[in-house]
């Protein structure tokens, strides 16, 4: 408790100018006397705190001092500044985003390294664009509550409106995405970006109470429903890089040529198209109904290919 005393005494100090003990005292409901030992003690660890007595009188960050380096050295924060350009071209004319980057850079100054360690691109190829819209407005619904419209490309290819209370943006495995409550469906929805179409702003909606890990949990168990356990025989030319497309504990070696993965998937096309792309060097063990579904699934492309 101590020490998160000491860095709000110092963050005070640096907003404000100059602070009273007094002012210090009844802000921390401390005495006098311990808010003396508080800064002595910020003293010597280092921070330039000065003292001036009278009336108007308190303490101040000696000039030239700044209240960031308590945070990031420089190390630590060449990849933060690294992720903020990358966001920088995505969230485009974001305004509450682009407030941000605008105080972190007068914060750190840095020159242009040609040789920096990190780089982020966090752009995607088929919809920049799309991409910077789509973020400003979803953020703006989040921030105002208000609804989503838009036309969403479900995995069968088929297209629907949706009508969605957005939560928050989220990017990963290379996709953004919403995720809200979707009035359509009835319950909690992740959509990504790039199967979005004639997005809109709605009107106002009140907010649901419901946590972040409630919502996780939702969408574990409309997985589970949605898939089915599959165990692949993978060749040794291409066992290697299966941690690229599984977790490494669902990679097993079972002799001294090939790799075994099992686990759930979901239950759809994307699962044979999956599949194909690893070519010959992937076998389906199990179950037999998607083993002789991919049967057919071949059968078909080859006849498109056989004039």
């Amino acid at each position: 408790m101590r020490a998160e005393r000491f860095l709000s005494i110092l963050i005070i100090i640096s907003q404000k100018g100059l602070v009273t003990a007094k002012e210090l005292a009844e802000h921390f409901e401390v005495s006098l006397r311990t808010i003396y030992r508080d800064i002595d003690k910020i003293c010597e660890a280092g921070v330039p705190i000065g003292a001036t007595g009278g009336k108007g009188g308190g303490y101040y960050v000696m000039e030239n001092y700044n209240i960031s380096n308590l945070f990031f050295n420089k190390n630590e924060i060449e990849p933060l500044l690294s992720m903020i350009d990358s966001l920088k071209y995505v969230f485009g004319k974001n305004k509450q985003f682009n407030d941000i980057v605008l105080k972190f850079e007068t914060l750190y100054k840095r020159e242009k390294n040609e040789n920096e360690k990190l780089n982020i691109d966090m752009s995607h190829f088929s919809m920049e664009e799309e991409l910077r819209e789509y973020l400003f407005l979803v953020n703006q619904a989040i921030e105002t509550n208000k609804l989503l419209i838009f036309e969403y490309i479900n995995r069968k290819m088929e297209c629907f409106q949706r009508i969605v209370e957005p939560i928050q943006i989220e990017f990963t495995d290379g996709h953004w995405y919403i995720i809200g409550f979707c009035r359509i469906r009835k319950n909690y929805r992740r959509f990504k970006f790039v199967r979005i179409r004639n997005i809109k702003i709605g009107e106002n909606f009140v907010k649901k109470n419901i946590s972040q890990v409630e919502i996780e949990k939702i969408f574990k168990e409309s997985y589970s429903d949605s898939s089915i356990f599959v165990k692949f025989i993978f060749s040794e030319e291409i066992g290697e890089q299966l941690s690229e497309y599984f977790s490494k504990d669902k990679i097993k070696k079972i002799d001294n040529k090939k790799y075994m993965v099992e686990g759930f998937f979901p239950n759809d096309e994307g699962l044979k198209r999956f599949v194909l792309g690893f070519g010959v060097h992937c076998e389906v063990l199990a179950p037999t109904k998607l083993r002789k579904e991919m049967q057919e699934y071949i059968k078909n492309i080859y006849y498109k290919y056989n004039d």
